[in-house]
């Protein structure tokens, strides 16, 4: 097994332990940046789309392609998102 294998194995791991435990309910769900537009906006794959959305991000913080972030659900809906932050993962 290759290393991006076993990150990616262990990221899939992490991702199902945080949905399998309710934390990813309502507001906060996961996504991955695909392309960054500019420091204010990104386009992330969310909760595993294969659909790319443009979402404003937070720009003090620096994001790359690949990134792991929280997206999160303005007042739980999904048509108001913002990325504050990366995923420690």
């Amino acid at each position: 097994m290759e290393n991006k294998e076993f990150i990616a194995l262990i990221e899939n791991i992490i991702d199902n332990k945080l949905k399998e435990l309710n934390l990813l309910t309502g507001q906060w769900n996961l996504g991955t940046v695909v392309q960054v537009k500019n420091a204010k906006l990104l386009s992330v794959y969310v909760n595993g789309s294969q659909t790319p959305q443009d979402i404003p991000c937070n720009p003090d913080v620096t994001f790359s392609v690949g990134s792991k972030v929280f997206v999160l659900f303005i007042n739980g809906r999904s048509t108001d998102k913002y990325v504050p932050f990366k995923r420690g993962v």
